[in-house]
């Protein structure tokens, strides 16, 4: 890409402010990196307030003015999909590349948008929108190219993951650990896609996008996310060696979002706080850790500015692939669980093999064998075991009838 650079944001709220102030004042190794560049136009929704701009940077909410300043590359941070799909799609339609931090556009409209962006000679990034700053997505395409990309177990959504952490670590509710998020800027005033699962759910379609170039085949037709889970649970987990953690799942196609249990041998088992983590597993290389910041003004502007250089200097990967081979499991459930992590009361009254059962408070707990369908009952909570249970643990080999 030669001459100067022109560079445009359509959003200016902490992650495109992100992206303005670390160019700006990283603007001399950018430029000895990719180039002289600019800044010229920035749309926001509201032009009352103020912003921290340079003089050169004019503020608007226009969206005409991305079409008449000879704009080559747009980064986009939108708060949902409906507000960013018509204006990403106007633009790669014009032949002006889009870098996106929003994981719910990608998810809902990927597809078509990368296909716009092919036949128009743009493109459309994305590494900010799985994970924030980890950059996860670039290294499974550009360092694991002959590896087959077998499993994907993720911590995704950070506000989740503070949210178990503090919950396990200092016996709050669900209720006081969410309202704490808030104050600290780690969940919205509405934290719906958060704690419900969607935000881990849209990551989830994206990874698969991006590694088998189709849509995740879905275990159940929505998330599980982390309501309602007591903080007994997670105390009763502790007692057998684990942790209740949010997790994705990705094998082949297959896919789920849920809380599951986590063996202390795992290698999410350590991922904490508002941190993610991806847990990916190649044919060859084995099992890899990406653990880092996965949300936040500096780590997801990094993601982004990545992106835009790699734009600019030609560097980027190819465009996720329409896989010709189809993987090995591609419905149903991801794995077929041999154990189950069961919380409630009555638990000695399950049909399985269980293990001892554990008691929090009035509150049970107890590792089953068997089919998920048996323990769907009233009062009860089931996660899906992550790991080897070697730590701790001794399934009983018996069974109690009910």
């Amino acid at each position: 890409m030669s001459g100067q650079k022109k560079l445009a944001l359509v959003g200016f709220g902490t992650v495109g402010s992100g992206v303005y102030e670390v160019m700006k004042a990283e603007v001399r190794k950018i430029e000895r990196l990719a180039g002289s560049f600019s800044i010229p136009l920035v749309i926001v929704k509201d032009t009352d307030r103020s912003r921290n701009v340079h003089p050169e940077t004019q503020v608007t909410d226009d969206i005409e003015e991305l079409f008449k300043q000879n704009i080559d590359t747009v980064v986009e941070v939108s708060p949902d999909a409906g507000t960013a799909y018509p204006v990403v799609r106007r633009l790669l339609k014009q032949g002006i590349t889009v870098v996106t931090a929003n994981k719910e556009l990608v998810a809902l409209h990927g597809e078509e948008l990368l296909y716009i962006a092919a036949i128009n000679n743009a493109r459309l990034y994305f590494e900010a929108a799985v994970a924030g700053g980890i950059p996860a997505l670039t290294s499974i395409r550009h360092t694991l190219k002959t590896n087959k990309i077998e499993r994907i177990e993720g911590i995704v959504n950070g506000t989740s993951n503070f949210i178990l952490t503090k919950m396990r670590e200092e016996g709050t509710s669900f209720e006081a650990a969410l309202a704490e998020a808030q104050e600290l800027g780690y969940a919205e005033a509405v934290p719906d896609k958060d704690v419900d699962g969607w935000d881990a759910w849209y990551k989830t379609v994206i990874l698969s996008q991006w590694i088998h170039g189709k849509n995740p085949d879905w275990a159940e037709e929505k998330p599980h996310g982390i309501r309602g889970i007591d903080v007994r649970d997670l105390h009763l987990a502790a007692s057998f060696s684990g942790r209740i953690k949010h997790t994705a799942v990705l094998e082949g196609t297959a896919a789920s979002v849920a809380p599951r249990f986590v063996e202390a041998d795992h290698a999410l088992y350590g991922v904490e706080g508002v941190n993610n983590g991806l847990n990916v597993q190649g044919s060859i290389v084995g099992s890899l850790l990406f653990q880092g910041a996965g949300a936040g003004k500096y780590p997801t502007a990094s993601a982004v500015i990545e992106d835009v250089i790699n734009h600019w200097t030609n560097t980027a990967e190819a465009e996720p692939p329409v896989s010709d081979e189809e993987p090995e499991r591609t419905s149903g459930e991801p794995e077929p669980f041999p154990y189950w992590f069961i919380t409630g009361t009555g638990l000695d009254q399950l049909h399985g093999i269980v293990s001892d059962i554990h008691t929090e408070h009035g509150r049970e707990g107890v590792f089953v064998h068997g089919e998920k369908k048996q323990f769907h009952k009233d009062g009860l909570r089931v996660y899906p075991v992550t790991g080897t249970l070697k730590a701790g643990v001794q399934i009983k080999k018996q069974a109690v009838c009910s």
